[in-house]
């Protein structure tokens, strides 16, 4: 696959969504081979690379001056509720697809969500292991304690992921990742591509833990409703909820866990980082809001068909 500078262009001058979807589906093929890759002869060569870093700075620069513009990022962050004020402002907090997931969706409907929602689910993990390297030694401590968490504090059955692999037995989903890219949305697959950008380089590590921040302060009203959509569907259909319940309950410890321990102590110490901060914070609401909006147009569009 080859992405042209008009391919860019019309990408992001014109949000055109079949040109987003090409540039997105490479940079999620690059970033997955980076991080995960174990074959040397599959490696990305210097011709790659240069593509990838073209197209990786097109794409954040068109992000971070969207952001710029409609967000003050330079506000300071004297305390977590700063933070939370700041999530609660934003349309995302509540996004009307999880209630109708709770009260409308049909079983396949969630089936289609879970599964779309699979990639980053499994791959948390990796993303959050990432966040470890090059930290204080008070943030590493916090970041320890929530991969001990992912783990199942040591019992695999217990794992994260193999928690969501239960849900997904249980919905009689199986799991390929390779399909489930083809058939995402640009704005599904953006926000993998996000996780990987942010935590691939150490110069993002401010703007990563804003993501993280916002990622574990959204989960838990969300899944909340999701909840109750699964159990509308128990009636016929018996599905696992344990990893759902228990990112409800553990989010919220996680989400004040990096405010407090890890970014705050980080921005108290060099306030210049705080725009870094709510750029991190703010483009994961904004990509969330976008997936979760192209989700629920789609749901409606099958519907009204």
């Amino acid at each position: 696959m080859h992405i042209s500078g008009s391919d860019l262009s019309i990408a992001f001058k014109m949000n055109h969504g079949s040109y987003l979807k090409k540039i997105h589906q490479l940079l999620n093929d690059r970033y997955y081979i980076m991080m995960f890759n174990d074959n040397e002869e599959q490696a990305l060569n210097t011709k790659d690379i240069i593509e990838l870093k073209h197209i990786e700075q097109m794409w954040i620069e068109h992000e971070k001056s969207d952001c710029l513009n409609r967000y003050d990022c330079y506000r300071p962050i004297k305390n977590g509720a700063i933070v939370e004020s700041a999530l609660q402002d934003h349309p995302v907090s509540d996004h009307p697809l999880f209630k109708y997931l709770r009260q409308d969706a049909t079983l396949e409907e969630i089936k289609n969500f879970i599964l779309s929602d699979s990639i980053l689910n499994l791959e948390f993990f990796d993303y959050l292991a990432m966040s470890i390297i090059g930290v204080s030694d008070r943030a590493k401590l916090e970041i320890i304690s929530n991969l001990w968490d992912e783990a199942g504090r040591g019992h695999i059955p217990q794992f994260h992921t193999t928690k969501f692999s239960q849900v997904m037995v249980s919905l009689n989903l199986k799991y390929n990742r390779k399909n489930i890219i083809a058939d995402m949305s640009w704005e599904g697959l953006a926000g993998i591509n996000l996780f990987s950008y942010l935590s691939l380089y150490s110069f993002n590590k401010t703007k990563f833990f804003g993501l993280l921040a916002a990622t574990e302060m959204l989960d838990p009203p969300h899944y909340g409703q999701l909840i109750q959509g699964l159990m509308r569907m128990n009636k016929s259909t018996k599905i696992n909820l344990d990893y759902y319940q228990d990112h409800q309950s553990i989010d919220i410890e996680h989400a004040n866990g990096w405010l407090n321990n890890v970014a705050l102590p980080i921005l108290l110490k060099q306030p210049q980082k705080t725009p870094e901060f709510w750029l991190g914070f703010y483009l994961r609401l904004d990509s969330a809001q976008r997936y979760y909006d192209k989700i629920l147009a789609n749901f409606m569009t099958k519907k009204a068909a």
